[in-house]
Parts: C-alpha cells; sequence; structure tokens
C-alpha cells in the first residue's frame, strides 16, 4: 500500500482496510507502506501479495513485474494490462480497434513542451472541434481524478486545462464531454458485478465527491435484462480486451439516449469505506470479508 503517487493517501486506506479484513479473519499478513521503488526490496518470503497500490508503481504494472520476477502471486492483472489500462490514451486505441463504445478524443504528447504533437481520434472530421462545445480534460496516466478539468464554451480554458493536466503526465488526452450517467462495473474472476451509479453534486465524480463528501449518492443501476446484459457484455470486453484478469473496475457513462460510453479500466480499484468495488459487492450479497478472500483466492489461481 502507499506508493508515491498522487494517490498515496487514498492507497493507504485500501490497505488498511483490506488488512484489518485479513486480521479479522485470522489471515496472518503484513502491512507493507511502499514509499519509493525500492522499497519492493521489502517483499521477501511472501506467499500471495494483496495489491493495494494505486497509481503509479502499482497499477502501471511496475510492483507486478518485480513479483513475476521473484516467482511471488499476488492479485489483479499482469504487468503488462497494468500498463495498457493505466494509459487512457492506449486503453481507447484499443478499444477503438474493437470498435467498443468509447468518447471521441484527442491525445497530446509532451503538453507543456516544445515538441508538442497532437493526434486526434474522431469519428468525423480532423478536427478537435469535432468534439464538440465541452470537453474532458486530463492526464493520460493517473488515478482518484487528480489532474481532471472540464472546460465548458463559458468557463475555463482549453490551454490552461491541458497545462494542469500536464503537471501529472506529460501526455494528455482531450475527451468529448458525455452527459448522462455515471457508472461503475466491477469484475470480480469471470463475474461481473452489478453496475452502480454515481451521483454528486460536484460538476463531476471528482476527488472531492470520492473520498470527502457525504452528499454523493450511490445506488444500483435499474434497467431491463436485455440492457443490463448489455452493458455487463460491453464491460466484460472492454476488461479483456486489455488482458485484465483477477479483478477491477470499468467506469462508463450511459448517455441521455440510454447507451454506454466506455470510460476508463481501474486495475486496483479502491478499497475505502466509499470504495465503489465494495458496494457493488454488497447489493450481491457478498461482504467485504468474502471479497478479500475470493480475491486473493483468484490470485492462487
Amino acid at each position: 500500500m502507499g506508493g508515491w503517487s498522487a494517490e498515496r493517501e487514498i492507497s493507504l486506506k485500501s490497505g488498511a482496510a483490506i488488512y484489518h479484513s485479513l486480521a479479522k479473519m485470522n489471515v496472518e499478513s503484513t502491512l507493507l507502506d511502499i514509499t519509493a521503488e525500492v522499497d519492493f526490496q521489502k517483499i521477501q518470503d511472501f506467499d500471495i501479495a494483496f495489491i493495494a497500490l494505486h497509481g503509479r508503481g502499482g497499477e502501471d504494472g511496475l510492483v507486478q513485474s518485480y513479483l513475476s520476477d521473484k516467482e511471488i502471486l499476488y492479485t489483479g492483472s499482469d504487468s503488462v494490462s497494468c500498463e495498457i489500462a493505466m494509459n487512457k490514451i492506449e486503453t481507447k486505441k484499443i478499444w477503438r480497434d474493437l470498435s467498443l463504445p468509447t468518447p471521441d478524443f484527442v491525445e497530446i504528447k509532451n503538453a507543456g513542451l516544445p515538441n508538442v504533437e497532437t493526434i486526434p481520434h474522431l469519428s468525423n472530421e480532423n478536427d478537435i472541434t469535432a468534439l464538440g462545445e465541452t470537453f474532458v480534460v486530463k492526464p493520460a496516466r493517473e488515478g482518484s481524478s487528480f489532474g481532471i478539468t472540464i472546460v465548458q464554451p463559458s468557463t475555463g480554458s482549453l490551454e490552461q486545462a491541458i497545462k494542469e493536466a500536464a503537471v501529472y503526465d506529460k501526455n494528455v488526452i482531450v475527451e468529448a464531454f458525455v452527459e448522462g450517467i455515471e457508472i461503475t462495473i466491477p469484475i470480480v474472476g469471470g463475474d461481473v458485478l452489478a453496475p452502480v451509479t454515481i451521483k454528486t453534486k460536484n460538476t463531476f465524480y471528482d476527488y472531492e465527491a470520492k473520498y470527502l463528501s457525504n452528499q454523493t449518492e450511490y445506488q444500483e443501476l435499474i434497467v431491463t435484462k436485455q440492457d443490463m446484459n448489455l452493458i455487463k457484455d460491453f464491460s466484460w470486453h472492454a476488461f479483456s480486451s486489455l488482458g485484465c484478469s483477477g479483478w477491477g473496475r470499468v467506469d462508463a457513462i450511459q448517455d441521455l439516449n440510454g447507451n454506454l460510453q466506455l470510460i476508463e479500466v481501474n486495475t486496483v480499484p479502491g478499497m475505502t469505506e466509499t470504495s465503489l468495488l465494495p458496494k457493488s459487492a454488497e447489493i450481491q450479497g457478498l461482504s467485504f470479508d468474502g471479497l478479500i478472500l475470493e480475491i486473493l483466492s483468484l490470485a492462487c489461481d
């Protein structure tokens, strides 16, 4: 747990929650706070490593590669799929190639540097204006909504939003804004769990709404059986197409026409008291402790 990314504090909370769950179930475990890559060397004689490292170091394939080299079992996806899923741009390219639904976007390489390269990935004309009048600007590799800005016609500056995103990653994605319902779809093993809708009073589901607000509402998504099957099918393909396995979470938006738009995949989802995956598991009658054991068992497969 821990790590050195912007998500360190959330990772510490996730790690503590998992550790207390294991202790309650009398599972012998060690709580390991990683503050730098060199701390990976502290991982010795582990039977299984439960990865609760969010962001860089934990979701980009780095710790997974180290554990694989040491032949230590670990939870979640392998290093290659984690590296892909961590990069929102590379993720969406794969989805586009497979004709999976995801908003139009423009990738900006080396944002804030002299040799900036802008590459449109649009359905129609080869111009950023094809994205519409409202954009979502975010770093290619970051989580917990750090560095994200929604730029609207009357407020905000696209140039400033790109600069803010570039603080977290030199590569930035400018994505078409999709109005609708934010949905998260957790996956554990081969099962797609109950999708959960998110309603926030903020402009979007930002850091404050995720971890600090007591006004954010989470509800089970209620749709027809046909629509539910479609949502779960798209989510499974979004997850597996990146090579992901074990457990994870697909984030999407159901637009005003009821269509699903895939946004990103999290390979090490949050496991705090406000986290989405445990909420979904609870809907299906799976307790937090049961969820932890299920994820551990998948590392043994």
